[in-house]
C-alpha cells in the first residue's frame, strides 16, 4: 500500500515556487525513510552546486543560483527553516510534513540525575506530643473517677515544670456533691463538679530530619562509604575485599573443587594466584564473559575456607596459600623472635614514600638471616593488609641484574611485634655483601611486584665477618666485593679484628638492650680506663654497625638507649657532644671449673688456627 504525502503549497514568483519545490522533492527524496516528523538536514552550499548542475546558460551560473536559492527559501520559511552556525556554514531544514521540525524539550522530570541531585524532601516528624496527650486523655475518661478515695489522699504539690498534678481536697468533693436525694441509694457524687487532674506529659524532643545533600557535594570518598555501608547491610551482596558482588552470581564449589584447589596448590609447592587457579583448574579463559566473576567467585569461596586456605597476596595480585606449605625464609630463627627483635620499628615515625624506589643499606643481622626490615621508610613503601584478618603476604622480587626472580614474604606487624620480609637468605649470600646499598623499585601495573637492583664496581676480595655455624662463632672469611657499598658498616678484618671468634650472644642476653649494646662497647669502642677497671668511650653512628651484629637497631633507637635513665651503665661525654661512655657492671666471680672452661677456650682457639691454615 502506498503512502499519500501531505499537500505542500509553496508562494513566490513562478520561479522561486517551482526552485522551492525542486528544493523540497531533494529532501523529501534524501528523507524518504524518515518520519513526518523527523528533521531533514541541507546544506546550502550543496544545495546550489546540485541546482546549478541542473541548469544551463547563465541561469547555471552559481551566484544566479545563489540569490534565487535565498529568495525562494525566504519566502517558504514557513516550509524552511534556516540554521547558521557561527564559521557562517547556512543549513536548510524541513520535514516530510512540509514544515520546519519543532524544538521538542526534553522531559528531564523524571530522570535518574533529577532524582539523586533533587531527592524528594523527608515528610515531617509526627507530633509525638500531641499523640501522647491524646493518649492519655482518652485513658483518663475511659476510667471511673472514685470521688471518696480521691477525698481522703493528701494534697500534692506540683512536680516538675512540666508535669503538674492538681489534687482534689475532701472539701471540695463535698461541695460538688449534689443535693439530698429522695432515693439515697441512687445518690452519688456529681463528677462534672469536681476539678479534675490536669496531666501533662514532659515534652518529647523533635528529631529533625538530616539535610538532603547533593552527590555533586560528595567526594569520592565519602560517597564509596555511603554506598558501601548499604552494601554490608544487604544479604544479597557479598563482598571480597573491594569488590562486591551479587551472591546470586557467585560460583558454587564444591568440597572436591576445594581438594583439587588444595592439592594442586602443595603440588607446586608455592602461592598461587587466583587467575592461575581458575584457568588450570576450571578452564576458563580470559576472554570469557564471566571470567571476572569467576574470580570474584574463587577468592570470595576460599576466604571462607580458613582452616584449609590463607589469603598470601594483595589487591592487584591475589595469592593463595595453604596447610602444608614450607615456609619462606631462614630456618636459624623463629618468626615470633624476629617479630619480637623488630618490636621497636612499631614506635618509628613512618614516612610516606611518594617516589616509586628507594635506598636501603644492608645491615649484617639482614645479611644474616634474609630481611628487610618494615622501618619508616619501608613501611608505607610495600603494600598493606588488603584482607582485614590478613597477616602476611608473598611479594615477587626480580632483579634483572641476574635475570632472576624469587618470593619474599611480608610479615606485618601486630601489636607486640615489628613487621618485616624475610626470604632473601639466597640472594644475599650469593650476590651481595652486608654494608651493600640496594635499589628497591615498585612496578607501576602490580603492588606484588618490586623490582631490587644493586650498582656494579670492580670486583676486589676482603676478608668479612660471617657466622660459623658449625660452631656457632663469628669469623672474618674471604668474599668478593662486587657493588656500591657504605663503608661505615663494612665489617672487614682490618678495620674490627676483635670480632674474630667471638662468640654469638645466647637468646637470654640478646633480650636486653643494654646487654647489646655494653658488648658492641666491648668489641670495638676504645677503653679510656684500666684492664682491671674498664671504661669504653664511643659514639652511636660508630656502634650501630654493631649492635646491628646481634639484632637491629635504628639509629634513633640506639641514641634513647644511651640516654635512658634507666641504664646507668651509660653516660654522655661532657667534652664531645653525641658520645658517650660505658661502665661495665661488675661481674661476679665464677666458682669452680675456670681450668676446664680454659681449656676449652684453647681448643676452641685451636681450631680457628688450624681452619684458617
Amino acid at each position: 500500500m502506498q503512502a499519500t504525502q501531505p499537500t505542500v503549497e509553496f508562494t513566490g514568483s513562478s520561479d522561486e515556487q517551482k526552485l522551492a519545490k525542486e528544493v523540497f522533492d531533494v529532501a523529501r527524496f534524501q528523507g524518504r525513510f524518515f518520519t513526518a516528523n523527523a528533521p531533514i538536514y541541507l546544506k546550502r552550499e550543496q544545495l546550489i552546486g546540485f541546482l546549478a548542475a541542473q541548469r544551463k546558460g547563465a541561469a547555471a551560473k552559481p551566484e544566479a543560483v545563489a540569490k534565487l536559492l535565498d529568495a525562494a527559501m525566504a519566502q517558504n520559511a514557513a516550509i524552511f527553516g534556516r540554521e547558521e552556525t557561527d564559521d557562517g556554514v547556512v543549513t536548510f531544514v524541513t520535514t516530510q510534513a512540509g514544515s520546519p521540525p519543532a524544538q521538542e524539550q526534553a522531559d528531564t522530570l523524571h530522570t535518574l540525575a533529577k532524582r539523586f541531585m533533587e531527592p524528594t524532601p523527608l515528610p515531617p516528624a509526627p507530633d509525638v506530643e500531641a499523640e501522647q496527650s491524646g493518649a492519655l486523655i482518652a485513658t483518663g475518661w475511659a476510667q471511673r473517677l472514685d470521688i471518696a478515695e480521691m477525698a481522703e489522699e493528701a494534697e500534692i504539690d506540683s512536680v516538675g515544670e512540666d508535669r503538674v498534678v492538681t489534687t482534689i481536697a475532701t472539701s471540695a468533693a463535698t461541695e460538688a456533691a449534689a443535693p439530698a436525694v429522695e432515693d439515697q441509694a441512687a445518690a452519688e457524687p456529681v463528677v462534672s463538679a469536681v476539678e479534675v487532674a490536669a496531666v501533662t506529659p514532659a515534652p518529647v524532643q523533635q528529631v529533625e530530619a538530616a539535610p538532603t545533600v547533593a552527590l555533586s557535594e560528595l567526594s569520592d570518598e565519602q560517597l564509596r562509604e555511603l554506598v558501601v555501608k548499604q552494601l554490608d547491610l544487604d544479604d544479597r551482596f557479598v563482598a571480597f575485599g573491594e569488590q562486591y558482588f551479587a551472591e546470586d552470581m557467585v560460583d558454587r564449589y564444591s568440597r572436591g573443587d576445594l581438594r583439587r584447589i588444595r592439592e594442586y596448590i602443595a603440588e607446586m609447592n608455592e602461592p598461587l594466584s587466583d587467575e592461575q587457579l581458575l584457568q588450570s583448574l576450571f578452564n576458563r579463559r580470559a576472554n570469557d564473559p564471566t571470567y571476572e566473576a569467576g574470580l570474584f567467585s574463587i577468592n570470595y569461596r576460599l576466604s571462607r575456607e580458613k582452616r584449609e586456605f590463607e589469603f598470601v597476596g594483595t589487591k592487584d595480585s591475589r595469592l593463595w596459600s595453604t596447610v602444608g606449605l614450607a615456609p619462606l625464609g631462614t630456618t636459624l630463627r623463629k618468626a615470633s623472635e624476629l617479630g619480637s627483635d623488630y618490636r621497636f620499628l612499631l614506635d618509628e615515625e613512618a614516612v610516606v614514600q611518594p617516589d616509586p624506589a628507594i635506598l636501603h643499606t644492608l645491615t649484617f643481622y639482614e645479611w644474616a638471616y634474609g630481611l628487610l626490615p618494615l622501618d619508616g621508610e619501608l613501611r608505607h613503601f610495600f603494600p598493606a593488609a588488603y584482607l582485614s584478618e590478613q597477616k602476611t603476604a608473598t611479594l615477587r622480587f626480580e632483579v634483572p641484574q641476574l635475570y632472576a626472580t624469587f618470593l619474599a614474604e611480608l610479615r606485618y606487624p601486630t601489636a607486640n611485634r615489628g613487621g618485616y620480609l624475610v626470604g632473601f637468605d639466597e640472594f644475599y649470600h650469593e650476590n651481595v655483601v652486608p654494608g651493600a646499598i640496594l635499589t628497591i623499585e615498585r612496578t607501576a601495573d602490580n603492588d606484588g611486584v618490586f623490582v631490587i637492583r644493586y650498582t656494579a664496581q670492580a670486583e676486589y676480595e676482603d676478608r668479612l665477618l660471617q657466622i660459623d655455624e658449625r660452631r656457632s662463632r663469628y669469623v672474618f672469611r674471604p668474599q668478593m666485593v662486587a657493588q656500591d657499598v657504605d663503608e661505615a658498616w663494612l665489617l672487614t678484618e682490618t678495620r674490627y679484628p676483635n670480632l674474630n671468634n667471638v662468640k654469638p650472644l645466647d637468646e637470654k642476653e640478646r633480650r636486653r638492650v643494654d646487654t647489646v649494646i655494653g658488648v658492641a662497647f666491648e668489641r670495638v669502642a676504645e677503653n679510656t680506663g684500666t684492664n682491671a677497671a674498664p671504661r669504653y668511650w664511643s659514639t652511636p653512628e660508630e656502634l650501630l654497625p654493631i649492635v646491628n651484629i646481634e639484632r637491629p637497631f635504628t639509629l634513633r633507637a640506639l641514641q634513647e638507649a644511651l640516654e635512658s635513665p634507666q641504664h646507668s651503665q651509660f653516660e654522655s661525654d661532657p667534652d664531645t657532644p653525641g658520645a658517650f661512655f660505658y661502665t661495665p657492671p661488675a661481674k661476679e666471680k665464677a666458682s669452680g671449673g675456670s681450668k676446664k672452661r680454659s681449656a676449652r677456650a684453647r681448643v676452641d682457639e685451636f681450631e680457628d688456627e688450624d681452619e684458617e691454615f
